[in-house]
């Protein structure tokens, strides 16, 4: 850790009052967003390239080490906030991030006093009589508890306990979360953000019960039973709790230490494992870790993935996992209005979205999506012009909306905050370990073995054509969309000369089945007269008389039809 780290923290929390936490937080935002706006509206202005390649790499490492030092001092849901951004590695420059991988791991830990009564607390009893060999120093220390190294019947354990206080400074931190979101649902963007305070409070309440990490951490490891390239800690009942939670001491590094990838190499193991691993959760379980910064995914020596601390997780319903799926294959087949039907049905569309004009968002953002992942060659520290470039505000013109509108077709439901967060975390760790691809690359295979288990062989067929953005099926992409517009009665096709030479045909075929009764009921009435049954020979009879005049009738107007169309 750079020595700035440890010379800027102390191992005590400060408190802090509410109001002291909300000021302190709003100064620090404010003063960064300015420097921000200065920075990229004024300097840059004035450098030349090379000049401002090397101010923005010192800018953007000045900013991350403030930012770390900040998140580090205020502690609790900010040591979260700033955990997320450093696995953001797609968007952020290296320079940034770098410095916020610190809080992963290497918050200052509290005194070892601390921890000795918390456990005793909890328990009752002095933490050297239970674990004898137990280490002062920690193994890790983040933003609500720390973790020990001890022995117990003989088998290396970790002891994870919380913080002294930590519940009143999470109160303090979520005051002043609240007092944000209302600032920026009134200057900023219009949000629910009473329901999302409500879902942050719930998910960062929930890490401070560690009885609930414990009952998630063994349903996880019962999903993954039979999975051998997966391992989950086996947990420690007699000495875990709310505020203590022992389980089984897995050796292994930080997902983001198995090494980066160089252009060229095969694909990352480590990063196969862990996309494979969330499609098994999302779509097969339905229950998924929501906390997968690289502190809390260990590589083991023997190549396997072991998932650490699941005091944030999420649950999907059936619906939600059905809808995520088809948006998955309506965006393999360039089904784009039934793609804008899945978003309905999954929450994300507002009721006064424009459909139509949405789904021209959506095919353009989808083709654009496309052409930008072949395009690019790294997706590390990408660039912001990268992906929003004046063509989109172009397009909006065109098609009569600007960002404010689309902003107003789309929503977040809350339940999918968790599961939004989690895949902007996927996409960083794909981002640093192996620049060269994405996500999409790493979940294609995976995703249908497990999603086209059972399918039918067109369904198998209709994915297998192409890659998950590439052509789904063997006909050219705009004739697939005119077959599915014609299936949804959004347009037809006139054939002039086809429709002539069918209604001949139909004509023909009447003609035959006419002629065929006429023949029919002559010789069974012919026969039935020769036998003496003279009532059923009149009814032949009849049938024949009947067919022969519509018989007539058709060869007489199929005459005039010929005439009008020679005309």
């Amino acid at each position: 850790m750079p020595a700035s780290s440890q010379t800027t923290n102390s191992n005590q929390l400060p408190s802090y009052s509410a109001r002291g936490r909300y000021y302190r937080g709003s100064f620090f935002l404010w003063k960064k967003i300015f420097s921000l706006f200065w920075y990229y509206k004024f300097v840059r202005l004035f450098l030349s390239s090379k000049s401002r390649e090397e101010r923005e790499l010192e800018f953007y490492k000045s900013l991350g080490l403030e930012c770390r030092d900040f998140f580090l001092k205020m502690g609790g849901v900010y040591v979260k906030v700033g955990q997320y951004f450093a696995s953001l590695a797609h968007l952020f420059p290296e320079s940034f991030t770098e410095a916020l991988q610190d809080l992963q791991d290497r918050v200052p830990p509290h005194p070892f006093s601390e921890i000795k009564e918390r456990f005793k607390k909890e328990f009752g009893k002095e933490i050297a009589e239970v674990f004898p060999d137990i280490s002062e120093a920690p193994l890790a220390s983040a933003s609500i508890a720390q973790v020990h190294s001890a022995t117990f019947k003989g088998e290396k354990v970790a002891v994870k306990i919380l913080y002294p206080g930590i519940e009143d400074i999470i109160e303090k931190d979520l005051k002043a979360v609240r007092k944000f979101l209302k600032r920026i649902n009134r200057f900023l963007v219009t949000f629910d953000f009473k329901i999302v305070h409500k879902e942050i409070a719930k998910l960062v309440g929930r890490e401070t019960d560690l009885r609930l990490e414990a009952e998630s951490m063994d349903r996880m490891a019962r999903y993954f039973a039979e999975e051998p390239d997966y391992v989950f800690p086996k947990l420690i009942p007699d000495w875990s709790g709310k505020s203590v939670l022992t389980a089984q001491f897995i050796e292994g590094k930080r997902i983001t230490q198995a090494g980066t990838l160089k252009k060229g190499q095969a694909k990352s193991r480590p990063v196969d494992l862990l996309i494979r691993a969330y499609i098994l959760m999302i779509f097969e379980y339905r229950f998924y870790h929501a906390d997968p910064h690289p502190g809390n995914m260990i590589y083991t020596p023997d190549e396997k993935l072991c998932f650490i601390d699941f005091g944030a997780v999420g649950e999907i319903p059936p619906s939600q996992a059905i809808a995520l799926r088809k948006i998955i294959l309506c965006a393999m087949t360039k089904d784009y209005p039934a793609l804008v039907e899945a978003l309905d049905e999954l929450g994300l569309v507002s009721k006064k979205a424009d459909r139509e004009k949405l789904e021209e968002v959506v095919r353009y953002s989808m083709e654009k999506l496309s052409k930008f992942l072949s395009d690019t060659d790294s997706f590390k520290n990408i660039k912001f012009e990268q992906i929003h470039t004046p063509e989109d505000l172009k397009f909006l013109k065109e098609i009569n909306s600007s960002l404010r509108g689309l902003l107003r077709m789309i929503q977040l439901p809350t339940s999918l905050v968790p599961l939004e967060r989690v895949l902007g975390l996927l996409v960083g760790i794909t981002a640093n370990l192996d620049p060269y691809r994405t996500v999409l690359d790493y979940g294609e295979k995976p995703f249908k073995s497990l999603v086209f288990q059972g399918e039918n062989q067109w369904q198998k067929v209709l994915v297998q054509e192409g890659g998950i953005w590439g052509q789904a099926v063997s006909l050219p992409g705009e004739l697939l969309q005119a077959v599915k517009n014609l299936n949804r009665g959004k347009q037809s096709y006139k054939l002039p000369d086809l429709e002539q030479h069918t209604k001949k045909m139909y004509s023909l075929g009447h003609q035959i089945i006419s002629s065929a009764f006429v023949i029919f009921g002559i010789h069974y009435g012919t026969d039935r007269m020769d036998k003496g049954i003279e009532t059923q020979a009149m009814v032949a009879y009849g049938v024949s008389v009947f067919f022969g005049i519509l018989l007539a009738l058709s060869v007489i107007k199929n005459k005039f039809s010929s005439k009008r169309n020679r005309q």
